[in-house]
């Protein structure tokens, strides 16, 4: 097999991983020193890829790929375990202090609901939720609407029809065009 662009993005591979995972575990926050430090890796491990692939052996430059692969996840982890956001020691978290009573658990009943209160002269009622088009053209309350029709694969016959009529089950296939309400 050819080496060709393997110990290259290997190495480039390989060469941001070991910057990105130094930088994390020296405990670096700002995201602009792992791009920084993770290029200048990636470009310094492909140099040393490409003069590995220029061996007469193409065995290195698969090693460099498989391993560069095989770090991304666990230099990935580390690195955001690194820059995830801790809250400083001086934060407290807010607790009811001895004197204050506890709150009663939630009911499972349902509360009634409130009886609704009449519009004002002169004011529209809130609009309702538009319709959502279930076929190609939708034609609902005057208005036309254009949807994305949902296909449906289903039996073309129950289970009583075929045992009654003595019929072959076959699978049908709908796709909704058209739809009006009225």
């Amino acid at each position: 097999m050819s080496a060709t662009g393997k110990g290259i993005t290997g190495g480039a591979l390989l060469g941001a991983e070991a910057v990105t995972a130094v930088e994390a575990a020296f405990g670096v926050k700002p995201a602009w020193a792992y791009l920084v430090g993770g290029g200048l890796g990636a470009v310094g491990g492909g140099i040393g890829g490409y003069f590995v692939e220029q061996g007469d052996d193409a065995k290195p430059a698969h090693y460099l790929l498989a391993a560069g692969m095989a770090l991304i996840i666990p230099t990935t982890v580390a690195v955001l375990h690194s820059t995830s956001y801790r809250p400083p020691a001086e934060y407290t978290e807010d607790r009811p202090g001895p004197a204050t009573p506890a709150t009663e658990p939630p009911r499972a009943e349902p509360a009634p609901a409130p009886a609704a209160a009449a519009p004002a002269p002169g004011a529209k009622a809130p609009a309702a939720a538009p319709a959502v088009a279930l076929s190609l053209v939708d034609w609902r309350e005057g208005a036309v609407r254009v949807g994305l029709p949902v296909p449906e694969v289903r039996p073309m016959y129950t289970s009583a029809e075929v045992r009654r009529f003595g019929v072959e089950q076959r699978t049908e296939y709908r796709l909704p065009v058209f739809q009006a309400v009225f």
